[in-house]
């Protein structure tokens, strides 16, 4: 059955739920209906890179940066606001990547170009044959130096490979989110600019979703979504699909997260130990005040008076010494004699601690003070 009638089987069964229902949909969450006997489950795979697979959510911060195996992403988010909305959701693809009791399927590969995805897509494809294919790749193109319209025509390549595949599904083809740093941002945002141009050749069933948006703060490390950041890609992607299913101008709003006053940030920070780079996790509480900012503390000068006073100091000087008559043990050409050695001075170091008065005057000295802070903590310590 075809997704879209699928779909719309589905809201035209919670639209002649009582009007109660409605009311609930439009002002807060959504109270799915039964489900549809004529509705199967609407598969969905998440395809691309580290972004896909979730590095840099809350949950894959374990070892290293793409290590770990508990990462979620946007996916449990954008989950939620589709079942709301009365949508049977099931994720596909051969990685698994989330906490254990969500679903962790999804085709998110770190560190993989265009190119490599393309090498494997029709294989995944004829495995999961989904319905909606989520497209967010390219950023390891833009990271690895490659060059910026070769990759774009890779892209519209894969668009047509998927789309050979997959004759009936619908693909949402998302803008990049930005590089936090240069040369990435650069890169990326000249890469952004060639998807439109893309995607205005291809068929109806083609949709652009912009994650352009997303940068800054909202990001990890160098090329990573922090949660604030996976939370405005959930709800891009969620608007999107609302826009283009039938009903889903009636889907619930649910959570705006760019309307956030407040917010926990986490970012990468990057450190130098003993001459050898690591890092290590920061997270914060930030709100929106004139502009974003997070409490913390800065070093400031003052001036104090310091009264005359005693204090104990170490002195090193030398002395000279009586040493009586005395016997010492020497060798000497291989054999071991007694010496008499007559008295006489001798020279030493010596140390001593004396009392040395301090005479009154001002100390500038410094203190931590509670203070706002509007800075980005990865940009301050990415070069550390």
């Amino acid at each position: 059955m075809d997704v879209k009638i699928r779909i719309a089987a589905r809201l035209a069964g919670i639209a002649l739920t009582a009007a109660t229902v409605l009311a609930t949909t439009l002002s807060g969450p959504a109270v799915p209906a039964a489900a549809d006997p004529a509705y199967t489950s609407l598969k969905v795979m998440p395809l691309g890179d580290s972004i896909t697979w979730g590095s840099g959510s809350a949950d894959s911060r374990i070892g290293n940066r793409t290590g770990a195996i508990t990462a979620s992403g946007y996916r449990i988010d954008l989950r939620k606001r589709l079942e709301a909305a009365g949508l049977d959701v099931d994720f596909v693809g051969s990685q698994q990547a989330g906490p254990r009791g969500s679903d962790r399927d999804n085709e998110g590969h770190p560190g993989w170009r265009i190119d490599q995805i393309a090498a494997k897509v029709d294989g995944w494809l004829a495995t999961y044959q989904p319905d909606v294919i989520l497209l967010h790749l390219g950023t390891n193109d833009m990271a690895q130096n490659k060059n910026v319209d070769a990759s774009a025509a890779r892209l519209s390549a894969l668009i047509d490979q998927i789309r050979a595949a997959r004759p009936e599904a619908d693909i949402f083809v998302q803008q990049l989110v930005q590089g936090h740093v240069e040369p990435y941002k650069s890169r990326i945002a000249a890469y952004n600019q060639r998807i439109p141009g893309i995607l205005a050749g291809k068929d109806a069933k083609v949709y652009l979703v912009d994650q352009s948006s997303i940068g800054g703060r909202s990001e990890f490390d160098n090329l990573h979504p922090n949660d604030d950041g996976y939370a405005k890609m959930a709800y891009n992607l969620y608007q999107a699909m609302a826009s283009v299913y039938s009903g889903g101008a009636r889907w619930p709003e649910g959570t705006n997260p760019y309307a956030a006053t407040s917010t926990t940030l986490c970012f990468r920070i990057n450190k130098t130990v003993a001459g050898k780079q690591t890092w290590h996790v920061q997270c914060n509480p930030w709100t929106l005040r004139t502009v974003w900012q997070r409490p913390g503390t800065i070093t400031k000068p003052y001036v104090v008076h310091v009264k005359a006073h005693y204090t104990a100091k170490k002195v090193t000087g030398t002395a000279r010494v009586w040493v009586k008559d005395q016997y010492v043990t020497k060798t000497i050409k291989g054999r071991t004699i007694r010496v008499r050695v007559k008295a006489h001075y001798q020279t030493r170091k010596i140390t001593k601690t004396v009392k040395v008065l301090v005479k009154a005057h001002y100390e500038t000295r410094t203190r931590a003070v509670p203070t706002w802070l509007s800075d980005d903590p990865y940009v301050t310590n990415v070069a550390k």
